[in-house]
């Protein structure tokens, strides 16, 4: 399974075609893994760190761990806007609009399983260059107008010059425009700034992983970046070095699976409930012959549960009369801890165990499950008791083997 822990960056370049700009298109991934434990049932974020938590890493913002939402990843943005200051339109100020929350399908690579996930923007920062005699940079204030809010801005002297800033996203869900302007020079001034590491800051509200098989699971969005862009600019635009942004989406699910069974358990001798004296007393035949094999479990998602046979009969398992061949059906159960259900909700309590990997039980992982009990029970099938003890001394053998497939 190929690492999570990358993120890419395609290369951004303006190149001349026929003397025509031609802008590339922008990719970043994002990446998150689940690794089960006792205290963890979260998908946990490992993208690298990239945008302006690299340079506020201690900010709220950019705190709180790898399962918080507090995370940047820079998008690879770089453009020259032409701002004025308080112009009517706000597009001919510094603007940005990003899109608001979408939903994206990831599939697992291997079995094709989908899930949704939510994706939305719910920061915004940039590095912008700006200078004019007197005039602070348009984004060097605390009053930004539109649907962000002022967190916190870095600038030269005094805003005379270059300006990182980080803006909120009030509404992520469904953002509307943010904009700002110089708080010097008079109506109307004009200035051209240089905009570069565009970053975001996201939030990305995964499955749960316990209902997922394990897998890589990816997916993306995209968006078109420009003056009128699902990433929108503003007014007067140009050496934008990228149209579009590809955003990726790799969810990497590995889940813990683990039965351990009691020494020498590849022998099942079955009985009569209470033994054999009452029948060798002259009781009446058994019903039934009997045994429950216990096992502990660990698990943490999705499983599948079926038997294959040496000796079939019909829809379950037998075992051979080594004398004269003839088989006598067995029904073969398991009962699982309570964090493993039916996918109907009910609890896994004596449930017969389908033959072949084609028609498997299901089962789900309702909360992780670590070294608990669990039971197969082997039970000859009805009638049978009564017909295989009009033999004393013959013996019964077969193969059944139980196969637990957190893939399948």
């Amino acid at each position: 399974m190929k690492p999570m822990n990358t993120m890419r960056l395609a290369a951004l370049s303006l190149a001349l075609l026929g003397g025509a700009e031609v802008a590339m298109a922008s990719e970043v991934t994002i990446t998150a893994e689940f690794r089960p434990s006792s205290t963890n049932t979260r998908f946990t974020n490992t993208t690298p760190i990239s945008g302006f938590c690299n340079r506020w890493p201690n900010r709220p913002e950019c705190t709180g761990g790898a399962q918080s939402n507090n995370h940047s990843i820079d998008l690879g943005i770089e453009y020259i806007k032409k701002t004025f200051k308080s112009a009517p339109d706000p597009r001919d100020r510094f603007y940005v609009s990003l899109p608001g929350s979408k939903s994206v399908e990831v599939r697992n690579s291997t079995s094709g399983e989908i899930h949704g996930l939510n994706f939305s923007m719910s920061k915004y920062s940039a590095h912008v260059d700006g200078a004019a005699p007197g005039i602070t940079n348009p984004v060097y204030t605390t009053a930004v107008q539109g649907g962000c809010s002022y967190i916190i801005a870095l600038g030269q002297s005094g805003g005379i010059g270059w300006v990182v800033v980080l803006w909120d996203v009030r509404n992520p869900e469904n953002p509307t425009p943010c904009h700002s302007t110089s708080n010097t020079g008079a109506a109307g001034t004009e200035m051209d700034v240089v905009v570069k590491e565009f970053s975001i800051g996201y939030a990305l509200q995964t499955p749960n992983p316990l209902a997922m098989r394990a897998g890589l699971y990816t997916g993306e969005v995209n968006y078109s970046v420009g003056e009128n862009g699902e990433i929108a600019l503003g007014n007067m635009v140009t050496n934008l070095n990228t149209n579009s942004l590809k955003i990726k989406f790799e969810l990497d699910v590995r889940h813990a699976l683990e039965v351990h069974f009691p020494a020498n358990s590849d022998k099942v001798i079955l009985e009569p409930p209470g033994g054999w004296m009452r029948w060798l007393n002259g009781g009446p035949a058994p019903e039934k012959l009997v045994r429950d094999l216990p096992f502990r479990i660990t698990n943490t998602g999705p499983l599948s549960i079926y038997m294959e046979c040496e000796h079939p009969t019909g829809r379950s398992c037998g075992i051979q009369n080594t004398r004269n061949s003839e088989i006598a059906a067995l029904d073969v159960a398991v009962s699982l801890p309570g964090g493993i259900q039916l996918n109907n909700g009910q609890a896994v309590q004596r449930f017969p165990i389908p033959t072949g990997r084609a028609r498997p039980l299901h089962v789900d992982a309702v909360t992780p499950v670590f070294n608990q009990p669990g039971a197969l029970h082997f039970a000859t099938a009805a009638g049978e008791a009564a017909e295989m003890v009009k033999n004393p001394g013959d013996t019964y053998r077969g193969n059944v083997t139980v196969v637990f497939d957190a893939l399948l």
